[in-house]
């Protein structure tokens, strides 16, 4: 950066914030001026009798003033933001059809002047994807009007902190890689940061992917697909604001501690948070009140620790493909038959025969069971209504006809339908059946057969649903999914990441169950430095994963003797982090019994954080968790304890160290029993 520019930009930068403070103090006088109005009209009211239609006027404009002030706080908030940091990058741009060059600078927000002159352009502009897709030269964006095209002839990226030029950069070809650099050198926050500076090329089209009704993202350990999945929320909200809007979006996450370590993206960028769920939520909505059902985590936790019982050989089985295309199928054949009506109706003189009640219910076949036994009863009531039975008043009540129509069914209710078709499948012992509380594995395929014959009501509100951590669930979750959520999806995960070894895998997985899907790959990781990433790799020979040219500490191996040498050496280690500037230290473990006997063990020498099943925050320090748990999280520094032959054996097992191992950003270390390393471990 030469001085030139940085003396040029900088006096750019204070005009830019006389603009904010300018805009930030209108703002306050309209704030100010409306409050007064609103208070004045409370106070006539209180104190003096109108007549109604006055009354009415007076409370209706006061709900006007009261929208109006919200209006003016959320834009007083993004000026805030804005006088933070304007802006970050800047394209000069010669129009196709013209002579001059204009100077577009990108930030958060739009910002204008008093005369409508946009001095700030919303990096979700159509111009302002030019700075993510282009260098010099020829350029074009999409416009209401169609494509424009021109020419970018400068190209700038900045770094403003507390209204402070840190830096100013002029473009060339390695220019992102060197603003990016920077930004991964930092330590981590409380939360996820936005990534609007560093959006990569490839990140980009997915965030502004339009054509997709569902878009399924497989990236990599550290490729930002859950920062570019919430980025493309905020793009959506910006870009469809007339006709969509936050609470009509949905987010499910793996579990409350991610929703918390996300929950800071969507505000930051001026919008409104949307709903998280779990899938746990969802049995829980559509499963009947009087079933409880064993939580995701309770599945995941058991498969870890019992590999090859009979629990996880049922799992195994559920979570298939094959699986899910047998219980299709199955309903398919069920409800050729489902009702059979063996004898004619009488009623008086009037006959419904068998078969026109068939007939009937099939014409109803793209509705649940219950509901087509309602629309026949009231077929069967119409004819009654203009037959002789009529005059003699036999017709029945909806109650009673409807009770005689079900005595019909094959089947009574979903469970009975459930139970059978493990008799059909030849796999009557994969169905360990408690109503009191099913196995994870039951409870989204007894939700399938609950929707065919009882129906649930569809979620038409939500208008887009994101899905995180996509390879931890099995076909019949997402059949139910495509059930209840019509809308437009997007979906991530990383299919190297898999916590339930035997579900989803590949895309060609989703392209039988999902129409019109669009899959791209992110194989570049951002997270981890150059050495962490080389270190994982060898759990993953296979897998297509980059990493970015960001040098650090190659990963240490420390072995140590019995169980009070591996706490020394926890509490060296855990010494030189509070030494350093990290700010999040995690210490992985693979089972939940690790976790307890390391909290135990060290909390009398340092404050320390131990995530569960039931924890909702994510905290800066020093973290204790299992393998699972820390998953979508990342942290400075991470310490991997026993990491033994006896606990990592398994091709499952090199799966649990790709993830513990791709939560570190800056520094790893691994510690095994002397003699006694986990083969799936190369110490070189």
């Amino acid at each position: 950066m030469t001085s030139d520019i940085f003396q040029e930009e900088n006096i750019r930068l204070k005009e830019m914030i006389r603009h904010l403070e300018e805009e930030k103090d209108y703002i306050n006088r309209k704030i100010k001026k409306d409050d007064e109005d609103y208070h004045d009209l409370k106070h006539y009211l209180s104190e003096f009798t109108a007549d109604p239609m006055e009354m009415y006027q007076n409370y209706r404009s006061m709900t006007n003033i009261d929208k109006t002030i919200d209006f003016y706080y959320s834009q007083l908030n993004k000026v805030k933001k804005l006088l933070e940091s304007p802006y970050f990058g800047r394209i000069d741009f010669r129009f196709e059809d013209g002579d001059e060059i204009e100077e577009f600078y990108i930030g958060k927000f739009n910002l204008a002047d008093r005369d409508n002159d946009i001095l700030i352009y919303d990096w979700r502009a159509p111009i302002s994807s030019m700075y993510y897709e282009y260098e010099l030269g020829q350029a074009a964006y999409e416009a209401q009007v169609g494509m424009i095209h021109g020419e970018i002839s400068r190209k700038r990226q900045y770094k403003i902190k507390d209204q402070q030029l840190q830096y100013a950069l002029e473009s060339s070809m390695t220019i992102q890689d060197d603003v990016l650099q920077r930004e991964l050198s930092t330590t981590s926050d409380d939360r996820m940061k936005t990534i609007i500076s560093t959006i990569q090329k490839e990140q980009n089209k997915i965030v502004r992917n339009e054509s997709a009704h569902t878009l399924v993202i497989q990236g990599v350990a550290g490729s930002g697909k859950s920062a570019i999945a919430l980025h493309r929320i905020a793009y959506l909200l910006y870009k469809h604001k007339e006709k969509l809007s936050s609470d009509q979006i949905t987010i499910i996450s793996p579990n409350k501690i991610f929703a918390d370590f996300i929950a800071n993206v969507l505000p930051e960028l001026g919008e409104d948070p949307v709903r998280e769920q779990t899938f746990d939520d969802i049995a829980t909505a559509l499963l009947p009140k009087n079933i409880k059902a064993e939580s995701l985590y309770e599945q995941t936790k058991r498969i870890i620790e019992e590999p090859h019982s009979n629990y996880t050989l049922r799992v195994k089985l559920k979570s298939s493909l094959a699986y899910f295309k047998q219980l299709s199928n199955y309903i398919k054949n069920i409800d050729s038959n489902i009702f059979q009506p063996d004898e004619n109706m009488h009623f008086g003189d009037t006959i419904i025969t068998k078969e026109y009640l068939l007939s009937r219910f099939q014409s109803y076949n793209n509705l649940p069971v219950k509901q087509r036994l309602d629309e026949l009863s009231n077929d069967v009531l119409d004819i009654l209504k203009k037959s002789k039975a009529a005059e003699i008043k036999k017709i029945p009540s909806k109650i009673d006809l409807r009770k005689r129509l079900s005595s019909y069914l094959k089947f009574s209710d979903a469970q009975s339908i459930y139970i059978h078709f493990f008799n059909v499948i030849n796999h009557a012992e994969a169905l360990n059946w408690n109503k009191e509380r099913l196995e994870y594995q039951d409870v989204f395929p007894y939700i399938y057969c609950i929707y065919y014959f009882e129906g649930i009501e569809s979620f038409d509100l939500v208008k887009h649903l994101v899905i995180d951590e996509m390879q931890d669930y099995s076909p019949v979750h997402y059949a139910v999914i495509n059930k209840i959520f019509r809308c437009k999806k997007t979906i991530l995960g990383d299919f190297g990441q898999m916590l339930n070894p035997f579900s989803l895998n590949s895309d060609q997985s989703f392209s039988n169950i999902f129409d019109r899907m669009e899959f791209v790959e992110l194989n570049k990781s951002y997270r981890s430095s150059y050495e962490i990433i080389a270190f994982a790799k060898q759990f993953m020979p296979d897998y297509s994963i980059e990493a970015i040219d960001r040098h650090g500490e190659k990963p240490e191996i420390i072995s140590y003797t019995n169980q009070h040498s591996l706490i020394d050496e926890l509490r060296r280690l855990i010494g030189q982090f509070q030494n350093n500037s990290f700010n999040r230290l995690g210490i992985i473990c693979k089972s939940e019994a690790q976790v307890n006997q390391l909290y135990d063990e060290l909390k009398q020498f340092f404050t320390l954080n131990k995530l569960s099943d039931t924890s909702e925050t994510f905290e800066q320090g020093i973290t204790v968790t299992t393998i699972q748990l820390a998953k979508g999280l990342e942290f400075d520094e991470v310490l991997i304890p026993f990491a033994n032959a006896d606990v990592y054996k398994s091709k499952f097992d090199k799966g649990l160290l790709y993830i513990a191992a791709t939560r570190a950003m800056h520094k790893l270390t691994v510690l095994h029993k002397k003699s006694e390393l986990t083969p799936l471990i190369k110490n070189e």
